[in-house]
């Protein structure tokens, strides 16, 4: 669907879902761009499982993480989304950040926390 050299973004029919899958850290254009692409695809397909695969990821830029909290999160509460899961190994350098995103979003969201993409 959507390829760069810092974030791969797939349709997975089967389940619904939108895979956001980072490669390597990036900021600004690099990194909302496919957020961008993906939250247009989860409304033109109806999707409702957003799944982040965080095994190459990497802690936002201040500027970035104020933008995903007050433009992308805001988006995705008005779509079709549901389920939030997030492909994370329980060892990750990661972990304190996505178990405050997993907080946040469970406001709004089933959130799970995966290690692979089988466990969905």
């Amino acid at each position: 669907m959507y390829d760069t050299p810092y974030c791969k973004i797939q349709y997975l029919k089967e389940q619904n879902a939108i895979l956001c899958q980072w490669k390597q850290f990036c900021k600004g254009d690099d990194y909302r761009d496919p957020l961008k692409y993906a939250i247009k695809a989860t409304e033109k397909h109806k999707i409702n499982t957003w799944v982040t695969d965080t095994t190459n990821g990497f802690e936002n830029e201040d500027v970035d993480t104020k933008w995903l909290l007050e433009e992308f999160v805001p988006s995705m509460i008005n779509s079709s989304i549901k389920k939030v899961v997030f492909i994370i190994v329980e060892d990750s350098t990661l972990m304190k950040e996505i178990n405050e995103q997993e907080v946040a979003l469970s406001k709004f969201f089933e959130v799970k926390l995966v290690e692979s993409l089988e466990s969905l």
